[in-house]
């Protein structure tokens, strides 16, 4: 710590700014690194979520075949037509003549459906109906197979994946006889379905252009996207995940969703830098660009560290030509451990002029501040008795009108503003003066009721600065004297409060009938005496004046007919930021 305090400035800021740095940039690129792996896991869930909505398509497409097969098996014209057909002798006319409706029936059933490539019905003797595009022929041992299933499974629905000397997905079901509820057989009902077409159908679904699917099942391979894709796929364990494979050297994203209802696994692939390698580039670009950042500040932070020494020098060798007094009053607040760096000297060399400026302080300044103040508190005095007396005989009148519950409320608001009124304090916070207005309002509307309707619009931004105190409350009081006390209608008053570019508004208008432009001027002047209307605008003017001086701006404008409004710009000042500055009045 010591090496540290006898350091240089320059290499001190160094020391300190660039450790602080580099903290921040490996912060940023851990919650970069952070942000990269959220992203690439949406992402990874999104294909998941694009291949079990294809896989729903899918399963909805077989969901219509078995719908039908449900159907056809269970109308009752159906049943009737098969148990009549059963029932009569073959190769007669009229055998005949339900074999055509039969078969109308079923190219009926098959024009609805745009999924099934032919329907065959085969009673297992003699009756065999087929309908729809030839789809080549089933091995009798394949067939033999699938017949034995639908008659194990007794009338429900069965579904064979296609295997590789037929390629196509071979469903149907018994036909029971259930309209008289004895369940004999009625024959069988075999449709065949191109699943390759079907698949193609849905394939867009998935938004990769470059995907390729491909649909495996424990028979093997129902539909490949691509030629060859089936061996490239790795062993999958679980019923969805993703991983990355590697085909020929380039790397594919892969993820899996195996199908509750069929049990197929459905496996989408596409280039993995098709997508993710994109979010790869912008990853190394983004840490590429915080280095280059890092060192640009670093360089920046050192020429800026030996640029500010030059002018500390300068400072430092115009200060030593104070070193003329003895300032034993200030300098046993200084710190008797001095460093050897620039700020070191720096509080030598203060320590020389320190007790002249103290002098200048507490000689010369602080009278002035007295005077200030003096002149302050008795302008401040002037607004108390006029307003008192106003407040009081509001209260004589409410007591004589019986009104003894608003007086009495009128009285608590009374002592609270006289109390904020008498108060030591120069300046209050425009909260502070709004809340004491808020008291008068609400004494003057027990007295005029319906005559005056008041308005305070105020900004909460400007609710902490502060302003010299009772500077609203006479405006409003002016308003009502000359708007109120003067017109026969209601009278609006407005108060607006407002903060903007570190300038605090306040507004008080009215829309009584206003002032010629003769009577203007006088307000403007500070001329006009009666009713106490040019002290209190002068009483306001002169205490923003002594505190914000030229800053201030101090507004009156009115016209016949078209009421008065009194503006007043100050800076946003807080609590002890204020100096004392002369000032002028704006008109």
């Amino acid at each position: 710590m010591k090496k540290f305090k006898n350091m240089k400035l320059a290499q001190k800021m160094i020391a300190i700014c660039i450790p602080i740095l580099g903290v921040c940039l490996l912060l940023c690129l851990g919650a970069l690194q952070v942000a990269f792996k959220i992203y690439d896991g949406k992402l990874y869930e999104k294909s998941l979520q694009e291949l079990d909505f294809f896989t729903q398509q899918v399963n909805q497409n077989l969901d219509q075949v078995e719908d039908m097969s449900y159907n056809i098996a269970m109308d009752t014209k159906m049943q009737e037509r098969l148990s009549e057909m059963k029932s009569l002798k073959k190769f007669t006319a009229e055998y005949s003549a339900r074999y055509r409706e039969l078969r109308m029936e079923l190219d009926r059933q098959l024009m609805n459906s745009d999924m099934i490539s032919s329907i065959t019905y085969s009673d297992g003797y003699v009756t065999a109906v087929k309908v729809g595009v030839d789809t080549g022929s089933i091995s009798r041992e394949r067939e033999a197979e699938i017949l034995e299933g639908f008659a194990a499974e007794k009338g429900a629905y069965c579904l064979y994946p296609p295997v590789e000397d037929y390629p196509y997905l071979i469903s149907g079901r018994e036909i029971r006889k259930h309209i008289d509820f004895t369940l004999d057989d009625l024959g069988t009902l075999l449709f065949v379905c191109d699943v390759a077409g079907m698949v193609e159908r849905h394939v867009d679904a998935l938004e990769a252009d470059s995907a390729s699917l491909c649909i495996l099942a424990d028979t093997g391979v129902i539909y490949e996207g691509r030629e060859g894709m089936a061996a490239e796929i790795p062993a999958l364990s679980g019923d969805k995940g993703y991983q990355v494979i590697r085909a020929d050297g380039v790397p594919y994203f892969l993820c899996y969703l195996k199908s509750s209802k069929t049990g197929w696994t459905y496996v989408n692939t596409f280039p993995y830098r098709e997508i993710y390698g994109q979010n790869q580039l912008l990853r190394n670009l983004l840490i590429a660009g915080f280095l280059a950042i890092f060192l640009c500040s670093a360089l920046v932070f050192r020429k800026l560290a030996h640029g500010i020494l030059k002018p500390l020098e300068q400072l430092t060798e115009s200060m030593q030509i104070v070193e003329t007094g003895d300032f034993k009053g200030a300098r046993s607040h200084l710190d008797g451990d001095v460093s050897s760096d620039e700020i070191g000297l720096l509080a030598q060399e203060f320590r020389v002029s320190l007790d002249k400026i103290d002098n200048l302080i507490h000689e010369n300044y602080e009278k002035q501040i007295l005077l200030q103040d003096t002149r302050y508190r008795m302008l401040q005095a002037q607004i108390n008795p006029h307003f008192l007396y106003n407040t009081l005989n509001s209260i004589n009148w409410m007591i004589r009108s019986q009104k003894n519950r608003e007086a009495a409320e009128m009285t608590v608001a009374l002592g609270d503003i006289l109390r904020a009124a008498l108060s030591r304090a120069q300046y209050f916070t425009i909260g502070e003066e709004l809340a004491i207005l808020k008291k008068y309002i609400r004494i003057q509307e027990y007295r005029y009721q319906r005559r005056a309707v008041f308005t305070v619009e105020e900004d909460g931004a400007a609710a902490d600065c502060v302003i010299p105190h009772m500077t609203l409350q006479p405006l409003v009081e002016n308003a009502i004297s000359h708007c109120v006390d003067k017109m026969l209608t209601p009278c609006a008053i407005m108060v607006f409060v407002r903060m903007e570019k570190g300038r605090i508004f306040l507004t008080v208008s009215d829309d009584g009938p206003g002032m010629t432009a003769e009577e203007l001027e006088a307000v403007r002047r500070f001329e006009v005496r009666t009713n106490g209307h040019g002290i209190g605008l002068k009483n306001i003017y002169e205490r923003l004046h002594l505190a914000f001086g030229e800053e201030a701006v101090f507004v009156v404008e009115s016209a016949p007919g078209e009421g008065t409004s009194i503006r007043i710009e100050i800076p946003a000042c807080r609590d002890g930021e204020l100096t004392e500055r002369g000032g002028e009045i704006h008109v």
